[in-house]
């Protein structure tokens, strides 16, 4: 359906600010959302009789620049468990003894070797998109783990239910600190209050911690980074690797500070330790971070551009060709991972985004295992 508005020169500009800093992809998703909000708002005066005052037009440039709209219906009906969410679950802390002594199990077999190109349909699930929830993850292992050998995989659920509880403190911090929605720390988190919240942690569960198919083959995005493995072939039990079990215990500054503090994702230990592993012993991550870096390089920096560079990494498939939302999907999750770990920025102009390699990205393009197998980067 479409309809036609008429606004004023003040209106539109507000809505493009929205638009950059809000991270909506169009006008349409705004006004749409403004009038559930709306809708949602008199609703909830008409059953209370309590009006809910709103900072006006007196409100400086940079506190409308910031400004984080509620984003539907469900997620306020969040705000009531939201409000008590003051700390995070113990199992997310850091470990108070050392885990040197704790049994590591093996890396993740691979038919990938270090350096080469990998087709995108075998890059990293696009879904699996975010670092933070690996980080979590991978504390709850340890603490898990550090009495026992391995845990079974159905533990996964009690880390997706905990993992809820860490949302609700996570968006919390989100709004207190009213971080944009592209850096929101609560993305891929579960919440306790959401309709849907079954469903959430089934999906945390799978993605962010483990999953095993009929032939007991492991996925998830801790495997997939060769953090999370079996302890052993004959053992169906997790464990961390030793690359998992050093990650998980380096000091966080979400998990190991108060809300108060800054709120980057990662420290620069953390996120040295993960590119340096990636580009020794994950080919597949490593690959897909060369190829990104390699196309906005020659100028492919916007999602559409980006898509038709990568277009050349995909395999051709008669029977049942892979379509370009698959692509897109996977060029958003290498985009979102490396943005987690400062690879690269996403710079918004109205709708238009552009991304924008950073330091971290060049170094890590000129010493990558690409480089040192002899192949040209170029």
């Amino acid at each position: 359906m479409v309809i036609c508005i008429e606004v004023e020169q003040r209106t539109k500009s507000e809505l493009d600010q929205l638009l950059k800093v809000g991270g909506y992809k169009d006008y349409s998703q705004v006004v749409a959302i403004a009038i559930s909000n709306q809708v949602l708002l008199q609703r909830q005066v008409a059953a209370t009789g309590n009006s809910l005052v709103v900072a006006g037009g007196d409100a400086s440039p940079q506190d409308k620049g910031n400004f984080q709209p509620r984003l539907d219906e469900a997620s306020a009906k969040q705000d009531t468990s939201e409000a008590t969410a003051t700390s995070i679950p113990a199992i997310f802390l850091l470990p108070t003894q050392k885990l040197t002594n704790c049994e590591a199990a093996p890396l993740p077999n691979d038919v990938f070797v270090p350096g080469h190109d990998v087709p995108v349909d075998r890059w990293i699930f696009g879904q699996h998109n975010k670092i933070l929830p690996v980080k979590a993850s991978c504390r709850a292992l340890a603490a898990l783990c550090r009495d026992a050998r391995g845990i079974p995989l159905k533990a996964a659920a009690d880390i997706a239910a905990q993992a809820a509880k860490l949302g609700d403190y996570l968006r919390q911090t989100d709004t207190s600190h009213l971080v944009s929605r592209d850096e929101a720390l609560s993305l891929a988190f579960p919440s306790t209050g959401s309709e849907a919240g079954d469903k959430a942690r089934l999906r945390f569960a799978n993605q962010f911690v483990a999953s095993a198919n009929k032939q007991g083959q492991l996925s998830g995005l801790p495997v997939d980074l060769k953090l999370v493995n079996y302890i052993s072939a004959k053992e169906s039990r997790l464990s961390l690797t030793a690359a998992g079990w050093q990650f998980a215990a380096m000091p966080n500054p979400i998990l190991d500070r108060s809300a108060g503090d800054a709120v980057a994702k990662f420290s620069d230990a953390e996120i040295d330790f993960l590119v340096s592993h990636i580009r020794d012993n994950v080919p597949v991550e490593d690959s897909a971070y060369r190829a990104v870096i390699r196309a906005l390089n020659k100028g492919a920096n916007t999602p559409e551009t980006l898509d038709d560079y990568l277009t050349q990494f995909v395999p051709n498939r008669t029977d049942k060709p892979f379509t370009r939302a698959f692509l897109t999907t996977q060029r958003s999750g290498v985009i979102s991972r490396m943005s987690d770990l400062g690879m690269l920025t996403r710079r918004r102009e109205g709708i238009k985004v552009t991304y924008v390699t950073t330091e971290r990205a060049m170094e890590y393009f000129s010493t990558s295992s690409h480089a040192t197998a002899g192949v040209s980067n170029d």
